[in-house]
């Protein structure tokens, strides 16, 4: 039972880990062991040549390995003695150890939850993920720039020609794993103060994004009031935020004491924050998914 499962799961690996643009990071992996055992098998060795085969930006040639163990007394350091293995298997490939990361879980992070005294299978792993290595970052901060990487471009690359088209805007040339907007080139037409700055971050812990346009000097009326709002509502219409009159009204507020105001509509969540001053700020907060 334990080699079917190795087997398969070394099948799915294989799978799942074809020729990625250079651009992007490849897939984490996961490595099974038999109870009690930190040997490497055909199957998790063929994980680990496949976890190495894509190529990867700068930022992750790094490789975080953290190992875990089902129940029993001995799980921390099993769970350490399997990581090693993996680190050490990855060494004979020409990895350089400084761009390892070794992380022992023990049995704190099952895989899978089993009634007492029962194992599972899936509990003893060591998990691959690719990283900046420890020259850049720890395990943690190593994790969360990876789920970035995975999130967070298609959210930038998919507004930031849309935001500049509804504003009149040259449309900014980026590449597909871009992280950070440019600033909009706009012409002399367009009034300065209605182009907003544009923010996209992955909410902590999870796969959600939450994308910033903000306005430091705040929204004249006038046409630089319409500027504005066609940008924040091509980013309401991307997330389809409906109605979006609501949102635009909050925006376009005279300038006052501080306030905050949210807006539910689906999926999504718009918040408008106005002041101090005359700083204005939208907040849409998607619901789930991975791209827009």
């Amino acid at each position: 039972m334990r080699g079917l499962l190795a087997g398969m799961l070394g099948l799915l690996a294989l799978a799942a880990a074809p020729a990625r643009a250079q651009g992007f990071p490849p897939d984490g992996a996961v490595i099974l062991f038999a109870p009690g055992s930190a040997e490497i098998g055909q199957a998790g060795r063929d994980v680990v040549l496949a976890f190495l085969r894509p190529p990867r930006p700068p930022g992750f040639r790094g490789h975080c390995l953290r190992g875990h163990a089902d129940r029993g007394a001995g799980a921390q350091a099993l769970s350490l003695e399997r990581a090693r293995a993996v680190a050490a298997m990855m060494a004979r490939q020409g990895v350089d150890p400084a761009d390892v990361v070794v992380e022992a879980a023990g049995d704190l992070a099952p895989a899978r939850l089993a009634p007492p005294g029962r194992t599972e299978p899936m509990n003893d792993r060591v998990e691959l993920v690719p990283c900046p290595g420890p020259r850049l970052a720890g395990m943690a901060e190593a994790e969360a720039r990876a789920l970035d990487a995975a999130v967070v471009p298609a959210f930038v690359t998919a507004l930031a020609p849309r935001i500049a088209r509804a504003m009149g805007c040259a449309v900014p040339q980026m590449p597909r794993w871009a992280l950070v907007a440019p600033p909009f080139a706009c012409p002399a037409e367009v009034p300065p103060q209605a182009v907003p700055a544009l923010t996209v971050r992955r909410v902590d812990g999870s796969r959600r994004v939450a994308v910033t346009l903000e306005w430091p000097a705040g929204i004249p009326a006038g046409e630089a009031r319409q500027v504005a709002a066609a940008a924040a509502g091509a980013v309401l219409d991307l997330f389809g935020h409906a109605p979006a009159a609501p949102v635009l009204a909050a925006l376009a507020a005279e300038a006052g004491a501080a306030r905050h105001l949210a807006f539910l509509a689906g999926a999504s969540r718009a918040e408008v924050e106005a002041g101090p001053g005359e700083v204005r700020r939208l907040r849409v907060v998607a619901g789930g998914g991975d791209g827009p």
